[in-house]
């Protein structure tokens, strides 16, 4: 059991991991699971995808791939050849780590987080990147995120939301920041850098960051990420979880956990502490009040589950204003 995580000062909320846990395991949204077959790379692992998505009349999932005993990784498109199978693409990117993608006004936004590894192949240092181009053979590198800063998302609805991941001082082991701009190139290194906390999100033990961003109906912002927590021995558990944020007044829901690795099974694993990661890549919804979660499982295997709909709840409010 984790301990229940005590406020430090009148501005800080609680976050009772625990709590989000058992509620989770509790009335579960997790319906089937099924590990998903990447062709192309034998001797590799594929992991830490993203969702599914359609371009040009075909389905494609960007996904990570590297030897189990390296961190160095290429992003590689893989492009559907059956319900749960996927066959690799000309379309590479080196040194690129935990690829997303989203389909802007008919474009595609590529991003992931860009590794330097140095001449021993130690990576000194990383930040998330994105490309933009009209297809994948015309992608160029637009964003450059802060240093060291990973899990940047980017959605567009009435303007362009932005969702970062500082670390560090106010923002501890890593925290959720949000700005909306105009337009997709005032989205800037500094621009980022300067986004405000979302309040009250997480406390100072604790993590996590934005996987996705979804414009609901309500235009509220549906967001799936994960928190995470450090036990002893420097054992990492993470969770995928959700809350809706309201960009017009800057206020959310509460956080809900909507699957953890326990959901999905035995699966390989690159280290033992490695074994209770769950990394969501993103989701899509569909009209039976289902939705296509995608997972990385302890940094070596993709996988997809069906779940409820974890933002049906959400649409239903006008607004978030407490």
């Amino acid at each position: 059991m984790w301990p229940v995580l005590a406020s430090r000062g009148k501005h800080m909320s609680q976050i009772n991991l625990q709590k989000l846990i058992d509620e989770h395991r509790q009335k579960p949204c997790v319906i089937m699971t099924k590990r998903l077959i990447f062709h192309g790379f034998p001797g590799f692992d594929i992991y830490n995808i993203s969702h599914a998505f359609t371009f040009k009349g075909k389905t494609y999932i960007a996904g990570r791939v590297e030897k189990r005993d390296s961190e160095i990784s290429t992003s590689v498109i893989f492009e559907q050849i059956g319900p749960y199978d996927y066959q690799m693409t000309k379309w590479q990117i080196s040194n690129l780590q935990d690829p997303f993608v989203e389909l802007i006004d008919g474009q595609v936004l590529l991003g992931g987080t860009e590794i330097y590894p140095d001449e021993k192949g130690l990576i000194t240092s990383w930040r998330t990147v994105f490309y933009h181009g009209p297809d994948f053979d015309h992608l160029r590198k637009i964003i450059l995120a802060p240093v060291k800063m990973k899990d940047v998302r980017i959605a567009k609805g009435r303007q362009y939301y932005v969702m970062s991941r500082p670390q560090g001082g106010v923002a501890a082991y890593g925290k959720i920041g949000f700005q909306a701009a105009d337009r997709l190139e005032d989205i800037t290194t500094e621009f980022i850098e300067k986004s405000p906390l979302i309040k009250d999100l997480f406390d100072d033990k604790v993590w996590g960051g934005a996987n996705q961003i979804l414009i609901l109906r309500n235009g509220l912002l549906g967001v799936l990420g994960h928190v995470a927590i450090m036990s002893e021995g420097n054992v990492r558990h993470y969770y995928g979880m959700t809350f809706a944020f309201d960009p017009a007044t800057g206020k959310r829901t509460e956080m809900k956990i909507i699957a953890e690795k326990r959901d999905f099974g035995v699966s390989e694993y690159k280290r033992e502490d490695l074994i209770d990661v769950i990394f969501v890549g993103g989701i899509v919804r569909h009209n039976d009040k289902t939705a296509s979660l995608y997972t990385g499982l302890s940094d070596a295997e993709g996988h997809v589950a069906l779940i409820e709909d974890p933002f049906l709840e959400y649409e239903k409010l006008e607004g978030i204003y407490e």
